[in-house]
């Protein structure tokens, strides 16, 4: 598992990377939305104390494909979410943002969580 110093590290050296050729590589664009929301799901797992090992398995994936994902390698389909959502006690909400103005792109999928209380 990578640790923290070591993922920071590595993040902004893809960050830095990413901007350098962002002109040239367009879908650099959608690596950095990767690694955006692999960032977020990152943090509400560790914020609730959980190993990747243990929502990997109530997830009904493997280890190595959350580490994927939370790396930054590729968006989860609603499917996935859902059940990481679940393994990890929150739920997701996915929002589509269209801009009426045309000449503003379309956002990209926003994940917000929310965690669930037991009553």
């Amino acid at each position: 598992m990578m640790g923290h110093s070591r993922w920071e590290t590595y993040k902004a050296k893809r960050l830095r990377q990413m901007e350098a050729d962002a002109q040239l590589h367009p879908e650099y664009e959608q690596a950095g939305r990767d690694l955006e929301l692999g960032d977020q799901l990152r943090e509400i797992r560790r914020r609730r104390g959980l190993s990747q090992k243990v929502v990997a398995e109530r997830a009904g994936m493997s280890q190595p494909a959350l580490s994927r994902i939370e790396g930054g390698g590729g968006i989860p389909d609603i499917a996935t979410l859902v059940r990481l959502g679940a393994a990890m006690g929150v739920r997701f909400r996915v929002e589509l943002v269209v801009d009426d103005d045309d000449t503003t792109e379309i956002e990209p999928l926003t994940v917000h969580h929310r965690q669930f209380v037991n009553a």
